[in-house]
Parts: structure tokens; C-alpha cells; sequence
């Protein structure tokens, strides 16, 4: 029997445990959606591509994404059961659609799918509306496992052990030169992916790593500190490795608002320490300061790769102002309209807020923007809560979960400037599914 048969016959039967004791759905969720190095043990279903690039990988992000969607379709089709613990996702999916959160995130999704009346690919825009919309569904599979299930807890602690884990390997590249994935194109830049295939959002993972650990550290025993001190140290050391300048950006504005948020001198000397530990690397190592340097004296210069994708899509939205090309539109613009301006057959967005404003227009950025002051309506309470949690008795860890997941999802908008992938990170919905899990239970408690 080949290995590719036993890696399909151990994920089947994964997928199945999985079902059948639910509780471990998420965990393996976040643990399969870094595995990008998957995508070379299955077969490329290249007759997909035609519908987009890349739509015909698979890989074990994709499956288990599929397993959770397909677990929450069965409990909504079946029939209302006695176990009030099991109770029908129905009732789930009610609250779902109340969900500030969620209302945003689907009315971006039906302007999306409006836009194909003007669309320059209606193809990709079709495509592209059924993707988000899986996502949605995602999303809202996160809350009502989380709401039927407790799985408050989990979601931080997998994010925590699954990005130290990965750190470990990260780090095991740095000093070994012996990369398990995509060496050539990462060794000879210094730059290490361990199991991603892209460095910026093997950055982006480590940095929702680095905010669960934190706030896990604020309710643990000292033993428990001082493992969350070096899982910790190992996440911010392999984030240095990485050599993503947006990564390094991201993390000092979640590092900031962490401080912020969480008055506690135990967050603020960890902060401290951490940016003192990020700047030092960065002064010893040559490569890193070069990178840094370059931002520093010459924006442009240090992301020619994006220049001309940020200049086309502008002018996109300068001529499409109101509703934009139509979802899915900027990379059919690219190789066609702005095919003279194409380097290195590089034709997809890199940032996220121009991807919005060429596609969707003035409407798709008012509907983004929406969504953000939705996410960051109760973190003025929660920083109150905080405050005066010692003379009111109050229970933080809801609070911190709260933090945890607004700066998460923070991490991913600042990421997505640099890389793209916000809307599309499915990351993002399992955050919003959590957060939005975390202030129902809140409105209860």
C-alpha cells in the first residue's frame, strides 16, 4: 500500500472521529488548515482551475473545512431531538443571523454576488460568492459548536499548542538549514515556512499563537506561566525567522493593544520584553535589518512586487468608484486591461482594502467598515471590566477570550494588507464565529 493511500485513509477516518465525538471538530480544524505542505500528498484536481487558480488544490485544510460545514448542514437538516445538550443547530443558526457580525459579513457576501450584473468575469464572481459563503457557514458551524459544546477554552489552547509546535519547526529550519517544504525558494532568501507555503502567513498564524498564549497566561498556575514564557519565546523567535515586515508590524500592534487592554504588569513586562527581544534580533542579524532598512528608506522600493498592484487597483476604483469591477474582478483587470503592468506573472491583490475598493467599490468598503467597528464595539467594556474587576467580583476570562479574538482577528486585517487573504483566510471566520460565541455567552452570564 502507498503512503498517499494511508495518508487518505487516516484522514477518512479522522474526518469520522470527528463526527462522531464533535468536540475535537475544531481542534483538528485549526490543526489541518496550516498543513499547506498537504497539498503534495493528495492529487491536484487540475479540471477545477478552470473555475479559478488554485481551486483545484486539496489538502487537509480544505477536508476538514468540509467536515465542519458538512457536520453543521446534518444538525440543521436533522430532526429536533429530546438531549437539550444537543440541541438543533437551528436555534444556532437564529442567532447566527443576529449576530451584528455575521449580518455584515453576509451582506458583503450578497453585494458580492449583486455585482455580477456588471461583473468583468461573472465566472470568477460566481466562484468567488460561493467560496465566502462556505465560509459564512463555517463560521457559524465555530459558534454553534462552540455554544453546544464549551468549546470557549479549546479554540485558544489549540491555537496555542498548534503554533509553538509549529515555531518548533520553524525554528528547527532557522538553525539546520534543512527545510521540510519549498527550500528553494525560502533558503537562499533566509527566510523559513515551516508547513505554509507562503512565510507571511506562516507570520500571521504565529501572531494568533503568540495572543493566545498571553491570554492564557493570565489565568494559569506558575508552572503554567512559565511554559506559556517559552512556547512564547519560540513563537516571537520563529515570527523573526519568517522575515515578513507586515508580520513584525502586525505583531507590534497586537502587542500594543494587548498592554493596553490588559492593564497587568505581568502583560506589560511580557510586551516589554518582547519588543525588546524583536528589536535586538533585528539589530544582530543582517539580513533582518536589511529588510527593516528598507522599509525605512524606501517604501516602494521594498514592495516592488505590490507597487504596481496597488497603483492598478487605485486606478480600478477610480474609474469604478460606487460599486467597484465586480467581485473576483481585480485579477481579470490585471491580465487584461493592466496586462502591460504585470511582473513575474504576479496578478492576484496583496492587499486586501484595494482588492475591496477595485471590486466592490464605495458600498463594499462601507460594509468592511461596518464590520470593524462591529468588532471593535465591546472592547471599551471590556477594558472597564478589566479595570475594576478586582473590587466587582467579576469573572474576566470571558473578557480576555473577547481581547484575544478581536486582536486576532486585528492581526489578520493588518496581514492582509501586505499579503492579501482577509475575507478568503478561513482564520478569520473561525475568529468571528469565536467572538461571536463569546459575547452571546457574555449577554447570559
Amino acid at each position: 500500500m502507498s503512503l498517499l493511500w494511508v495518508i487518505l485513509i487516516i484522514t477518512i477516518l479522522a474526518v469520522s472521529w470527528g463526527w462522531k465525538y464533535s468536540r475535537y471538530l475544531l481542534p483538528l480544524l485549526i490543526l489541518s488548515l496550516p498543513l499547506e505542505i498537504s497539498r503534495t500528498w493528495f492529487p491536484h484536481l487540475s479540471i477545477l482551475d478552470k473555475f479559478g487558480e488554485f481551486v483545484g488544490v486539496i489538502y487537509f485544510g480544505r477536508i476538514f473545512t468540509l467536515a465542519v460545514i458538512s457536520y453543521y448542514m446534518f444538525n440543521l437538516l436533522r430532526p429536533r431531538g429530546v438531549d437539550q445538550f444537543l440541541k438543533n443547530a437551528r436555534d444556532s443558526l437564529v442567532e447566527t443571523f443576529r449576530s451584528p457580525l455575521f449580518l455584515a459579513l453576509g451582506s458583503y457576501i450578497l453585494w458580492g454576488a449583486f455585482s455580477a450584473i456588471w461583473s468583468l468575469d461573472r465566472l470568477q464572481t460566481a466562484v468567488g460568492v460561493a467560496r465566502l459563503a462556505l465560509l459564512w457557514f463555517l463560521g457559524a458551524a465555530v459558534y454553534d459548536l462552540i455554544r453546544r459544546r464549551e468549546g470557549l477554552i479549546t479554540v485558544p489552547v489549540t491555537f496555542a499548542v498548534i503554533s509553538t509546535a509549529l515555531a518548533g519547526i520553524g525554528i528547527y529550519e532557522l538553525f539546520s538549514s534543512h527545510y521540510i517544504w519549498l527550500a528553494d525558494i525560502y533558503q537562499p532568501i533566509s527566510r523559513i515556512n515551516a508547513t505554509f507555503v507562503d512565510a507571511n502567513i506562516y507570520a500571521r498564524f504565529l501572531i494568533i499563537g503568540c495572543l493566545a498564549t498571553a491570554i492564557l497566561m493570565l489565568n494559569t498556575s506558575k508552572t503554567g506561566k512559565l511554559i506559556g514564557a517559552l512556547a512564547l519565546l519560540l513563537q516571537i523567535a520563529a515570527l523573526l525567522g519568517t522575515g515578513s515586515r507586515v508580520g513584525w508590524l502586525a505583531m507590534i500592534v497586537a502587542a500594543v493593544g494587548l498592554a493596553v487592554l490588559v492593564r497587568r504588569r505581568a502583560v506589560v513586562l511580557t510586551v516589554v520584553g518582547a519588543m525588546a527581544l524583536l528589536v535586538t534580533s533585528i539589530l544582530l542579524n543582517n539580513g533582518l535589518l536589511m529588510r527593516v532598512l528598507e522599509v525605512s528608506q524606501n517604501f516602494w522600493a521594498a514592495a516592488t512586487a505590490r507597487q504596481y498592484l496597488i497603483v492598478s487597483g487605485l486606478e480600478m476604483f477610480r474609474q469604478n468608484p460606487w460599486a467597484g469591477l465586480g467581485l473576483g474582478g481585480f485579477q481579470h483587470s490585471m491580465l487584461t486591461t493592466y496586462a502591460s503592468q504585470v511582473v513575474n506573472g504576479i496578478s492576484l491583490s496583496h492587499t486586501a482594502l484595494v482588492t475591496t475598493a477595485a471590486e466592490l467599490g464605495i458600498i463594499g468598503l462601507g460594509i468592511l467598515t461596518v464590520f470593524l467597528v462591529y468588532v471593535y464595539a465591546g472592547l471599551h467594556r471590556a477594558r472597564l471590566a478589566l479595570r475594576f474587576s478586582d473590587r466587582q467580583f467579576i469573572d474576566t476570562q470571558l473578557y480576555y477570550q473577547e481581547i484575544f479574538a478581536v486582536l486576532a482577528i486585528t492581526t489578520i486585517f493588518i496581514s492582509a494588507q501586505g499579503e492579501g487573504r482577509f475575507f478568503e483566510d478561513p482564520y478569520l471566520w473561525i475568529l468571528v464565529g469565536y467572538l461571536t460565541a463569546v459575547r452571546k455567552l457574555k449577554e447570559v452570564s
